[in-house]
């Protein structure tokens, strides 16, 4: 059975410290998106329902993203997820961020279906570790903090992964590696 292609990326903006987030229905929340997040959300349903016109990605036929609770409170994840499950008909698989990534893992190589995961971005180098990855060496040990315009994509090679990071290149300013 082959692997499926993984693909991490974690929420949209957030707003700055003196602005609120908006909900999906225009509401003011701290743990929601900012307007530049929401507009993002938006342009990754259109990237991934066409996203056999970018090496390395495929159409997601699941979704997984982090959802709140008592200690992690942002919706920013889910909100992140949304406009891509809707336009391609799949629901969100919401998880609350676990202590042990190995079953989460397991249940996404298991399958043969290609994963979106919209995460916390400060637990995904230690969601990656608990996968087979070939080049895990080049994988950071940090996600950049600046940065809500990347992709890392594990790609089957064999039965491990190759993990590369992707621009987005959806919106004006974001950066070009």
């Amino acid at each position: 059975m082959a692997l499926p292609t993984v693909m991490f990326i974690r929420h949209a903006e957030k707003p700055e410290k003196s602005e609120k987030g908006v909900t999906r229905s225009g509401e003011h929340d701290e743990h929601s998106l900012s307007v530049r997040g929401w507009t993002r959300a938006g342009a990754l349903a259109a990237l991934f329902a066409n996203a056999d016109s970018r090496a390395l990605l495929e159409e997601p036929q699941r979704i997984i993203a982090t959802e709140p609770d008592h200690a992690y409170k942002s919706k920013r994840e889910h909100d992140t997820a949304l406009p891509t499950a809707h336009r391609l008909g799949l629901d969100i698989e919401a998880t609350t961020i676990p202590d042990d990534y190995s079953t989460l893992a397991g249940s996404i190589t298991r399958s043969t279906t290609p994963t979106l995961v919209v995460w916390h971005h400060g637990s995904i180098p230690a969601f990656l570790s608990a996968f087979p990855v070939g080049n895990a060496e080049q994988v950071p040990t940090s996600w950049p903090e600046d940065r809500f315009d990347l992709m890392w994509v594990l790609s089957a090679n064999g039965d491990s992964y190759r993990w590369q990071s992707v621009d987005q290149r959806l919106l004006r300013g974001d950066t070009l590696n």
